[in-house]
């Protein structure tokens, strides 16, 4: 059991290296991980026909592998072809894989993918998207919220990042969190564990223009609770 007081060095995963790039930009504990907010989010809450599906968005879809096929071109590439029951197709396109990577796609299988949508030579492609493999029991990208994305520092990744705040979000429910202004909540502004969570994992329907432009209600708790600790 964490306490948000604890070193992130005590993280699973979370090594020196990590530590000392996570020091860099201020972050010694867990409770420092809470304040490190997603600069964007990724919907996972939903799929998405290919009949919907438009140019440049990140969508997520459910689909039948067809055919493999690996082509050497200027680079080597793997393709991989799907369908859906309406003979729509979307063509998953990889330039970096090995053997074990290609005899994982098999034909019939379901597969569930995730990437920007982008137009090809034959129609629709994802370019290394984020997939599981639903027939061979691997777990299911559709989410209950939207997903964050978070600024990265050094080369840490997306994984290991989410990875160590969602243990700090889980320590979170746990415990007490200094809040300056908690009676707020009753004057219809979140507590400040209530702003956190949401700005972390907002729910489907939450107003994201509000948040890119900073003005979305959990934001301005946080403002308020960051001029009093400065005032203080």
């Amino acid at each position: 059991m964490h306490n948000l007081s604890d070193p992130i060095i005590s993280l699973n995963g979370l090594g020196p290296k990590a530590q000392d790039k996570l020091n860099n930009i201020g972050i010694y504990n867990l409770e420092h991980l809470l304040f490190h907010l997603p600069f964007r989010y990724q919907n996972k809450t939903k799929f998405t026909s290919l009949d919907d599906a438009q140019v440049g968005a990140e969508i997520l879809v459910q689909l039948t592998i067809d055919r493999i096929e690996e082509v050497a071109t200027r680079q080597r590439q793997l393709l991989c072809y799907l369908s859906d029951n309406n003979n729509r197709t979307l063509l998953l396109r990889f330039f970096h894989f090995n053997q074990y990577h290609k005899q994982q796609l098999v034909r019939g299988d379901i597969i569930q993918c995730f990437g920007e949508i982008k137009i090809g030579r034959d129609g629709l492609e994802m370019h290394h998207p984020e997939y599981r493999l639903i027939s061979k029991g691997q777990a299911n990208l559709l989410e209950t919220t939207l997903s964050p994305v978070y600024p990265l520092t050094g080369n840490l990744h997306q994984a290991q990042l989410k990875k160590w705040i969602n243990t700090a979000l889980e320590t979170l429910k746990n415990s007490s969190l200094s809040d300056n202004f908690e009676n707020l909540a009753k004057n219809s502004m979140p507590t400040l564990k209530q702003a956190l969570e949401t700005l972390h994992h907002p729910k489907a329907g939450e107003n994201l223009e509000q948040i890119a432009e900073f003005r979305h209600i959990s934001q301005q708790r946080l403002i308020i609770e960051e001029l009093c600790a400065h005032q203080l």
